[in-house]
C-alpha cells in the first residue's frame, strides 16, 4: 500500500461518517486494539451532507493529533467520503485504505433495483464505486469473489485489492449450550430483508413443513411486505415475526433456535457475500442453513461447516431442515464444525491480524 513501509502501521485512523456499531467496524477495531494499535477515530454524522459533514471531518482530523503517517481507513458504505480522506492522504502522503463491504451499483442497481441498468441513476453509482477504488491506495473486499467483482467491473487494479473476510464480534457472540428439545423445531431468520435474503425462498419452504416447525423472522426492510402477504397463506401458527432488535439481542435469539437460516436469493450479490449473520450463528454452536455459492465454498464446507442449498430452492430449504430436525447427531456435527472453524479462524484478533498482513511488508505494504 505505501512503498516507504517497512512494517505494519502502528496507528490507524478510522475516517468519515461511519457507523460505529456496524458488525465490521467493531469487529476490525476492537481485534487491532487486542493487537496494540492505535486505533483513532475520525468521525462526523453519516446522515449529514457532504457540504455539512466535510467541514467537521476536516476540523476534527486537524484538531485531534491524527498522527502524521497514520494510514486513513474508511469504512463500509462510505464511498461519499473517499474524496476528502484522498486528499487529507497525500498531505503529507499517507496510505488510504478503503473497505466498501458492497459496491453502491451493485446493491442499488444489480441486488435492491433501485435504479434501472443502463439509466443515469445507474450510471452515477457505477461511476461513484469506480471513482472511489481507484482512488484508494488499497480497497479491502469481503470474500474473493467480491473482490474479483471489483477488478472486472469498475477495472481496479488487481494489484490493489485484498480479500479480508469479516469474522464475529466474539464480545458479543460465543458458544451457546444446545437447546433442550422440546418437540418444535424453532428456525431463525434475522435480516434487513434485501432482495439477496430470499426470504421467499424461506415461506415457500415453510408451506412445504409440518407445523411442528416454528420461524422466528426478526427484521424488517424492502421485501418485508411481501413477506407478510405470502406468511398469510400458510395456516397454523409457524411464523413469529418482530422487527429490528439491537445486536445484543442476537445471541438470546440464536439460543432460543435449532438452526439459523442465512440467505436464499438469486441475485447476483448472494453469490458474493458471507452474511454476518453466518459468522454470528456458527460462533454461537447453531447449524447454519444457506445458499450454496462460490462466496460460501471459499471458507467453508457444506456438510462439515454449515448446511447448503442450491439459491432459490425452497424444496431442498424445507429437505435440509427436516433433515437437521429428523438427525441430530449430523446437527450437532455441523454446529461443532463450523462453530469451531469460526471460533479459531474468524474471531476480532484473527481478522485484524491478517489486515495488518496485508498492510506489512508481506502484503505488498
Amino acid at each position: 500500500m505505501n512503498a516507504g513501509r517497512k512494517t505494519p502501521p502502528t496507528e490507524i485512523v478510522f475516517f468519515g461518517g461511519y457507523d460505529p456499531d456496524y458488525p465490521r467496524n467493531t469487529i476490525i477495531r476492537k481485534g487491532l486494539e487486542k493487537l496494540g494499535v492505535d486505533v483513532r477515530l475520525c468521525r462526523a454524522d453519516g446522515s449529514r451532507r457532504a457540504v455539512f459533514r466535510y467541514p467537521l471531518l476536516l476540523a476534527r482530523f486537524f484538531t485531534t493529533g491524527m498522527g502524521r503517517g497514520a494510514p486513513l481507513f474508511v469504512p463500509d458504505f462510505r464511498h461519499k467520503d473517499v474524496p476528502l480522506a484522498w486528499v487529507l492522504s497525500r498531505l503529507p502522503r499517507r496510505g488510504l485504505i478503503f473497505d466498501p463491504l458492497v459496491s453502491r451499483y451493485e446493491t442499488r442497481v444489480l441486488d435492491r433495483g433501485d435504479a434501472e441498468e443502463g439509466s443515469a441513476q445507474a450510471r452515477h453509482n457505477w461511476n461513484i464505486d469506480r471513482i472511489t477504488m481507484k482512488m484508494s491506495d488499497l480497497v479491502l473486499a469481503d470474500t474473493d469473489a467480491h473482490a474479483a467483482f471489483y477488478v472486472g467491473e469498475f477495472d481496479v487494479d488487481e494489484g490493489k485489492v485484498r480479500t479480508l473476510y469479516l469474522g464475529y464480534d466474539d464480545t458479543v457472540f460465543g458458544q451457546l449450550p444446545q437447546r433442550v428439545p422440546d418437540g418444535v423445531f424453532r428456525v431463525l431468520f434475522y435480516g434487513s430483508f434485501l432482495p439477496l435474503h430470499g426470504t421467499d425462498v424461506i415461506v415457500e419452504a415453510a408451506r412445504l413443513l409440518d407445523n411442528g416447525f416454528r420461524f422466528r423472522i426478526v427484521g424488517s426492510g424492502q421485501t418485508m411486505e411481501e413477506f407478510r402477504r405470502r406468511a398469510k397463506g400458510i395456516g397454523g401458527d409457524r411464523f413469529e415475526l418482530s422487527g429490528n432488535v439491537p445486536e445484543k439481542e442476537l445471541p438470546g435469539l440464536i439460543s432460543e433456535a435449532d438452526a439459523v437460516l442465512g440467505v436464499f436469493g438469486t441475485t447476483p450479490k448472494t453469490g458474493m457475500v458471507i452474511p454476518n449473520k453466518v459468522y454470528q450463528s456458527m460462533a454461537c454452536g447453531r447449524p447454519v442453513v444457506t445458499a450454496d455459492t462460490p462466496a460460501i465454498r471459499e471458507i467453508f464446507t457444506p456438510g462439515e461447516h454449515l448446511v447448503c442449498v442450491p439459491q432459490g430452492d425452497a424444496v431442498m430449504l424445507a429437505g435440509e431442515l427436516k433433515r437437521l430436525r429428523d438427525d441430530r447427531r449430523f446437527a450437532a456435527s455441523v454446529a461443532e464444525g463450523g462453530g469451531r472453524l469460526v471460533r479459531e479462524e474468524y474471531n476480532p484478533e484473527k481478522v485484524a491480524a491478517r489486515l495488518l498482513g496485508i498492510l506489512g511488508p508481506e502484503g505488498g505494504g
